[in-house]
């Protein structure tokens, strides 16, 4: 399906053109319509399936033709700074033929900067709980126009305990209002909170009881935990990898991580939640510009980062969920661009390797035991 067919405001045909976009995506193609159609909507979908631009493009067709005046009238909800920057600059590259104005509230900059955004006529705000309900709390945005609420990542906001927060956002606005969440997981919290904010949602469920890892080679590597530094960058010089994000489980795993690539000759950036935010900014800007060729990331920062041409994703230490595994593959193999995933599991790790390949297709994951670095798992945990 194309996005005309959709009959789009001119404005945003000429921005769909100039990006690039033809052809839709699962989710935009069920989502859209439903949408535009005055429908409030739960949507679960994996990150990166063009779930931004499926909220995005009926919010903005609503505001091109909206005869209410001026004042904020779209407030979209995001768990992390780097998400909510990511949001806003699709919607300026969206809203490049319109009058349409977008201010970001997050935490870690100027308040004043931010609110003056919003004084200047901005229609969308987009924002993280924390920030956003703070100003909330002291009446200093007026919500009285809004049209639109949006939250995205849901199932990220519960896991980062936002629910509290968000439900006191919630209370605040205007009873009126077209709602959508969108989640990439179908938590019962997540559920719990749909009802809550939706009124009689449209469901829209793309997520596969297997997920669709088809065009993501995975690969584990079986490996004693003190020598997979060294192989780590054995197979970063072997296979002369150029970009790869590689994930870890905590702030300093990814802080120490980095700093031993780094004496080894790589260029790595860290990624975590410790870090102010115009570190990250700049660790992600140094990373997408091609400054450094390796992210180190734990997963709390890392999740829903659009970056695009990921050759590679590192699982430098397994995560105990599998559905975590998903979402740190589908960093790479998006937008039907192939990628190559590639886990270093140490013998503590073979309980969560096999769930994962039971999740993924036990054949899918291809098994690496002989390497210069090789150690013998125990038979009845490998299998």
């Amino acid at each position: 399906m194309t996005f005309e067919s959709f009959n789009l405001a001119d404005p945003l045909i000429q921005a769909i053109g100039r990006k690039g976009y033809k052809e839709t995506t699962p989710v935009q193609e069920q989502v859209i319509p439903l949408l535009m159609n005055k429908k409030d909507v739960l949507a679960c979908a994996q990150t990166g399936t063009g779930k931004t631009v499926a909220f995005l493009l009926p919010l903005l067709q609503d505001l091109i033709n909206s005869t209410s005046g001026r004042g904020v009238k779209a407030l979209i909800l995001s768990p992390t700074r780097e998400l909510a920057m990511q949001i806003a600059d699709e919607i300026d590259s969206l809203t490049l033929f319109t009058r349409i104005r977008c201010a970001v509230i997050i935490g870690g900059e100027s308040i004043e900067d931010q609110l003056d955004s919003v004084d200047r006529g901005a229609e969308i705000i987009v924002a993280t709980p924390g920030r956003l309900h703070h100003l909330q709390a002291n009446r200093s945005i007026d919500f009285c126009k809004l049209e639109w609420l949006v939250i995205d990542e849901g199932d990220l906001m519960l896991d980062m305990g936002f629910i509290g927060t968000i439900r006191k956002i919630v209370s605040g606005l205007p009873r009126k209002k077209r709602s959508a969440l969108f989640t990439a997981t179908l938590q019962p919290e997540t559920i719990k909170l749909g009802k809550e904010i939706l009124y009689r949602p449209a469901t829209v469920n793309l997520i596969e009881a297997k997920p669709d890892v088809s065009l993501i080679t995975q690969i584990a590597y079986y490996v004693d935990k003190p020598n997979k530094l060294k192989l780590l960058i054995h197979i970063l010089t072997e296979r002369q990898v150029k970009t790869a994000l590689i994930f870890v489980r905590t702030r300093q795993d990814a802080e120490t991580l980095t700093s031993e690539l780094n004496r080894a000759g790589f260029s790595a950036s860290s990624l975590h939640g410790n870090k102010e935010q115009f570190e990250r900014r700049e660790a992600f800007q140094s990373f997408t510009s091609g400054e450094s060729d390796l992210l180190v990331a734990t997963d709390l920062a890392a999740r829903g980062l659009d970056i695009e041409d990921m050759g590679y994703v590192f699982n430098y230490e397994l995560p105990n969920d599998p559905e975590t595994y998903i979402h740190r593959i589908g960093r790479t193999g998006r937008a039907g661009k192939t990628g190559i995933a590639i886990s270093l599991c140490s013998n503590a790790e073979l309980r969560f390797l096999k769930p994962i390949r039971k999740l993924v297709g036990k054949n899918n994951v291809t098994i690496i035991e002989t390497h210069p670095f090789s150690y013998a798992p125990r038979k009845k945990d490998s299998e």
